[in-house]
């Protein structure tokens, strides 16, 4: 079986409390279990970055359902690409908020600027939100 993995970043169409989030996670890891697909979702100064990994069939798929998805507005593809192993083999879905202090302590700026950042066209592969995720990645994988 081939794995693939997919990164995004997306604004909520509407923000989401804390209630609502849980109850989105509840359903999206009893999913995930279902398609054999595992990852993490990041919450950044109001921002959904995840990283979804599993069959290639099945991370395409639920890829253009999330995309398709009115609770997601901005969608930006930051990575993908081919798996050898799992980052996240016991993770339906983990979930952090992170926090300012945390970005800062990442990648030595507290404000990430999102939009900035995306609206004016800058490197994805070397995006500070791919150096924040992926440090998550590797703290959590590890």
């Amino acid at each position: 079986m081939s794995l693939k993995f997919v990164s995004y970043m997306s604004s909520q169409s509407r923000i989401m409390s804390r209630k609502s989030i849980e109850d989105f996670l509840f359903e999206v890891r009893e999913k995930n279990k279902q398609l054999a697909i595992t990852g993490i979702l990041l919450l950044i100064q109001g921002k959904f970055v995840q990283y979804i990994e599993g069959p290639a069939a099945e991370i395409d798929n639920v890829y253009e359902s999330i995309s398709k998805d009115k609770r997601h507005t901005e969608m930006i593809l930051l990575d993908s690409g081919d798996l050898d192993e799992r980052q996240f083999k016991d993770w339906s879905m983990a979930y952090k908020e992170v926090e300012n202090k945390q970005i800062k302590a990442i990648v030595g700026k507290e404000n990430l600027d999102l939009e900035a950042i995306f609206l004016k066209g800058k490197d994805l592969k070397n995006h500070p939100v791919l150096t924040v995720l992926y440090d998550f990645v590797k703290t959590l994988s590890s």
